[in-house]
């Protein structure tokens, strides 16, 4: 069975999981998470099996809550085949299957909230570091790893630059330039032609996004965009076809 079948299978197994807690984590910046309907005020279930257990409606109400689960399941699924099918038995496809969920849920809290929480970013930064390192010391080879860190200072540098020239909460985050340093470790590690499609993928979908936007009178020039999600977008694309 391709390794691709057996990860989009997991992928989608976590979606229920994934749904719930995008739901907990889209809120403002320095707002605890969500711990009740916003609704009604019915407290959500407790306990670790209530998350793969999931609906995404109040039990009391009844009103959705959250992104739809059936929606995060089938990206998780996709992001979950992508990095299967592309490293297929290396050790390194269990890290890249974890970052593969942590995006797909920092997808949904950025298009809910437009916020790229450190909390999410900053463990898949750890997890890449570290995984992706034990991957390397097994093949007996860094250099993956190395050419990884470099692409997160590249990416990274880039996108923080971009965020300094429009201080205004229009243009590029903070959030945005730390996502972009994560996914430059990742795609750095698997190749730089997979960098360099990945960043523009991501660029280039957002642009075309917003054009479309601005011609239908959906957004205006002053109108803030989530790049979050391009940028995830262009990262599977760069797995996908890299």
């Amino acid at each position: 069975m391709d390794v691709g079948v057996a990860t989009a299978l997991v992928g989608a197994l976590c979606g229920p999981a994934l749904a719930r807690s995008a739901y907990q984590m889209s809120v403002d910046a320095g707002s605890p998470a969500r711990r009740r309907c916003g609704h009604c005020g019915q407290r959500l279930p407790a306990g670790a099996f209530r998350f793969p257990l999931w609906t995404g409606r109040c039990g009391q109400c009844g009103d959705r809550l959250g992104p739809r689960v059936w929606a995060v399941a089938l990206a998780a699924a996709v992001g979950g085949f992508a990095v299967g099918h592309r490293l297929g038995n290396d050790p390194a496809v269990l890290t890249f299957l974890v970052f593969a969920l942590g995006c797909v849920l920092l997808a949904f809290v950025d298009v809910a909230v437009r916020r790229l929480p450190d909390q999410l970013t900053a463990p898949l930064a750890v997890l890449g570091v570290v995984g992706l390192g034990t991957a390397n010391y097994l093949n007996r080879d860094m250099t993956p790893l190395l050419r990884g860190l470099i692409g997160a200072a590249l990416a990274g540098g880039l996108f923080l630059a971009l965020a300094w020239v429009r201080p205004d909460g229009e243009g590029m985050g903070l959030g945005d330039a730390k996502l972009a340093a994560v996914l430059g470790l990742y795609l750095g590690y698997l190749g730089w032609s997979d960098l360099v499609l990945g960043m523009f993928a991501g660029t280039f979908a957002a642009a075309v996004f917003a054009v479309v936007m601005l011609r239908t009178g959906r957004m205006d020039r002053k109108s803030a965009l989530a790049y979050g999600p391009f940028l995830l977008l262009g990262a599977l694309i760069a797995v996908l076809f890299g």
